[in-house]
C-alpha cells in the first residue's frame, strides 16, 4: 500500500487556482480497455507481439497511440510506415475503445474531488487520447460543464501544458497543479516546471522513485476525507 499524506496534497491544492488533470488512470479506470484494444488489434502478429506491444503500451501511459501504432510497427514487427495503414489503426482503436471508456468506472472520488474545486480552481484536461475523441468522452461522461478546455492529442501533454499556461498567462506557473499517472505526465510538469501529484494505485507505478511519497495517491478519496 502506498504511504500517503493526503493533508499536505490538501494543502498545496488550497493555495493553487489551476488545476490540471491526465484523463486514463487519473479521472476514469480506463488504462485495461486500451491495453485489450491493442492486444486485440496486433493479435494477429502473435501472443509474443502482443505481450511485448501490451507491456510497452502500460509502460508508457501518457504516450500518445498516434506514436505508439508506429514504434509497435516500426520496432517489433519492423515494417516501414508505408507498409501499414495508420489510419485504419487508429479508426479501429476508436472504434473498440469509446464506449468502453465512457462507461468505465471513474478514479475513485474523482468526480466528487472535481465537483468540489472547480468553482474554486479552474479545471482542465491534459490527454494522451486524440482531441475530438477525449472531448467525446468528456461529453458523453456529464463533465464537461466542469473545465475550462479539454486537451488531446497530436499535440504532447508537455505542449499542452504550455498552451494552458499560454491561456492563464497571467498566473505564475506556480499556481498550476498537474495530476498524472506516467512518466510523460511527470516529465511534461517538469518541463513546464509546474507542481504535480501522481496518481499511483499500485506498488509498480513508475511514479515511485520519481515523486516523493507524500505527493502520491491512490485515488482522490483521501484527498477528500482529508478536507
Amino acid at each position: 500500500m502506498i504511504v500517503m499524506s493526503c493533508e499536505s496534497i490538501q494543502e498545496i491544492i488550497s493555495q493553487k487556482s489551476i488545476l490540471i488533470f491526465d484523463f486514463d488512470g487519473v479521472l476514469v479506470d480506463s488504462v485495461h480497455i486500451k491495453a485489450d484494444a491493442f492486444a486485440e488489434l496486433y493479435s494477429p502478429y502473435g501472443s509474443e507481439i502482443v505481450e511485448q506491444v501490451v507491456t510497452h503500451h502500460l509502460a508508457n501511459g501518457g504516450m500518445s497511440r498516434y506514436d505508439k501504432f508506429n514504434h509497435y510497427h516500426n520496432v517489433f514487427l519492423n515494417m516501414k510506415r508505408d507498409q501499414f495503414d495508420l489510419d485504419k489503426l487508429l479508426n479501429q482503436f476508436s472504434t473498440i475503445v469509446v464506449d468502453k471508456v465512457i462507461a468505465c468506472p471513474e478514479v475513485p472520488g474523482a468526480e466528487n474531488f472535481i465537483k468540489e474545486n472547480y468553482l474554486q480552481h479552474k479545471l482542465y484536461i491534459n490527454s494522451a487520447t486524440p482531441q475530438n475523441e477525449i472531448r467525446q468522452i468528456v461529453l458523453a461522461r456529464g463533465l464537461q460543464k466542469y473545465f475550462c478546455s479539454v486537451l488531446g492529442s497530436p499535440a504532447s501533454k508537455s505542449e499542452n501544458l504550455a498552451n494552458i499556461r499560454v491561456m492563464n498567462h497571467e498566473v505564475p506557473s506556480s499556481d498550476f497543479l498537474f495530476f498524472g499517472d506516467a512518466f510523460s505526465d511527470f516529465e511534461a510538469a517538469e518541463n513546464n516546471n509546474l507542481d504535480f501529484v501522481g496518481i499511483a494505485n499500485s506498488m509498480d507505478s513508475v511514479l515511485h522513485g520519481l515523486v516523493a511519497n507524500d505527493l502520491l495517491i491512490n485515488d482522490f478519496n483521501c484527498i477528500l476525507e482529508s478536507s
